[in-house]
């Protein structure tokens, strides 16, 4: 009876670990996100234009779609931000940082 219960608590424990692989691998992969979508804003707003916390001294107004992107990576939604500020990037000739 005993063993059962040992075999029973060690499987247990083996579908522990096995479970929280897959959360902590999808937390890394957002934590990455966040910090490629940081980059991203940080290169917009020093070459394109600013966003709403910075002073007048950038060049201009800037994209409002990228000033809500920029806004929205700092708050840390990442996902629906990084398309945004590459197209913008991208269509203004900048290389994008290495994700």
């Amino acid at each position: 009876m005993r063993r059962l219960s040992c075999r029973r608590l060690l499987l247990l424990l083996l579908s522990a670990v096995l479970l929280g692989l897959p959360a902590s691998a999808g937390a890394q992969g957002a934590n990455d996100d966040l910090a490629y979508c940081r980059a991203l804003s940080d290169m917009y707003i020093q070459y394109l234009g600013h966003d709403i916390e910075s002073s007048g001294r950038n060049r201009g107004t800037g994209n409002l779609d990228a000033q809500v992107a920029v806004a929205q990576c700092r708050q840390g939604n990442a996902a629906p931000s990084i398309p945004v500020l590459e197209g913008i990037l991208r269509r203004n000739g900048f290389s994008l940082p290495k994700r």
